[in-house]
């Protein structure tokens, strides 16, 4: 009878711990407030970037500007002509790392460049490079270079494994950096041509810009490896600042404070005339839900680009659509991608002021993945990445309300169970 007890208390301890277990991966409960409030303030005035440097902890800065390269057919032919010139070191961090011709081209001129003494770091997400060339790597180590990975599913690290480094920063000799959307894939060849090819953006910037890319990834490399990464042959000095107002957000959520929350929030209640929005992974939390659609009803031009069927991520789009019916009553025009996976990331807020980087639209990149994004406040940004949204819904569907509305139960059944997982897309 006393084992019988027991067995009926362990089972009710481990129903517990199960119950507990789900409501903190899938449920918002506890996680964040119910309402963001507050004053808006104009997106881009000086007043604006006080008010942001002050909630994100990010300096305000000035850079030159930044370059837009489109898709691949730009991206690497710049990026491997700045690794070819580089004369002391290439840092490399990305998110997706996987075998194939793009791979082993990458890796070719790593190992060229490590021959050549150059100081070679690639820093990896455990689960983004799992499909990683291992045994590649191990020839660039040989040559000098030095491969990390964040987060691996070691002993002890059990509890923190649902955190991911979505980081993007290539670093050359810390004057030239990159950073975008692009990993190491060969979906990310060619000029998005077709589905086998993706849609995307990579950003290359200078000076003080590259400085804070090189923050970004040295943040992460002394905290995975030990090494600290100091001095001016790392951070060199800029002897001209450049003009371009700009902060950089290298992302570590914690429980609390969630600088991209606030970087979004307060970027799309100030905005007075337009909103452009292209991301991948298109999964708003309440708040930012709550302020497009404010903004919207207010007369503010939103409009927000995603992939359609073609997303790697089946469910994240699925999860996305579950919320596309009150957006669309309140004003805001959604967009899906149809010529290829979307997996460009930007946002443009009244011709002025432009968001690049890693993160996405997600509950995920808010509160979980370590992301690091450029907040730019400036024209010339402004009118490439609106004039990439234009050529961008040319290959576009509308999704027009009515229409959505028609759409069976079996696809509102899918939404809305995708929109269970949400915590952790």
């Amino acid at each position: 009878m006393i084992t019988l007890w027991w067995l009926i208390v362990i089972i009710i301890i481990l129903l517990c711990v199960l119950a507990y277990t789900l409501v903190t991966l899938f449920s918002s409960v506890g996680k964040r407030p119910n309402a963001i409030t507050g004053t808006p303030i104009v997106t881009g005035s000086d007043e604006f970037m006080a008010a942001l440097s002050a909630l994100t902890g990010a300096a305000i800065d000035k850079g030159d500007r930044v370059e837009m390269l489109t898709n691949g057919d730009e991206i690497f032919p710049a990026m491997f002509a700045a690794m070819k010139a580089a004369k002391h070191h290439i840092h490399l961090m990305t998110f997706i790392w996987a075998d194939g011709r793009l791979s082993d081209v990458l890796l070719s001129l790593l190992i060229e460049k490590a021959r050549e003494g150059v100081e070679v770091r690639v820093f990896l997400d455990s689960l983004g490079g799992f499909y990683a060339p291992e045994d590649k790597f191990r020839v660039l180590q040989a040559a000098g270079g030095v491969v990390a990975w964040f987060s691996r599913f070691e002993f002890g690290k059990f509890s923190r494994y649902l955190r991911r480094n979505h980081r993007r920063s290539i670093v050359i000799d810390g004057k030239i950096a990159f950073t975008g959307g692009m990993s190491v894939s060969d979906e990310w060849l060619g000029h998005a041509q077709d589905p086998k090819h993706w849609r995307d953006n990579m950003f290359e910037v200078t000076g003080t810009m590259a400085l804070r890319l090189q923050a970004a990834f040295v943040q992460m490399w002394s905290g995975s490896t030990g090494e600290i990464l100091v001095g001016k042959k790392y951070f060199p000095v800029v002897k001209s600042r450049g003009t371009v107002p700009f902060v950089s957000i290298a992302s570590s959520p914690s429980d609390v404070v969630h600088p991209m929350r606030s970087l979004l929030w307060m970027s799309f209640m100030g905005a007075q005339r337009q909103i452009l929005l292209e991301n991948p992974y298109f999964v708003p939390d309440h708040h930012i839900l709550a302020v497009l659609k404010a903004r919207a009803m207010a007369g503010v031009d939103v409009r927000v680009m995603v992939p359609n069927e073609l997303i790697d991520v089946p469910p994240v789009l699925w999860a996305g659509r579950y919320y596309y019916e009150e957006l669309l009553a309140a004003g805001v025009r959604i967009f899906e991608y149809q010529k290829t996976m979307l997996h460009s990331k930007f946002i443009v807020v009244d011709e002025a002021w432009a968001i690049v980087g890693s993160a996405n639209i997600d509950i995920r990149s808010k509160e979980l993945n370590e992301e690091n994004v450029l907040a730019v406040l400036d024209e010339n940004l402004v009118s490439e990445l609106t004039s990439a949204f234009a050529r961008d819904s040319k290959q576009a569907k509308e999704i027009r309300l009515r229409e959505w509305r028609k759409r069976s139960l079996w696809w509102r059944f899918r939404e809305a169970f995708a929109a269970l997982f949400s915590e952790q897309f």
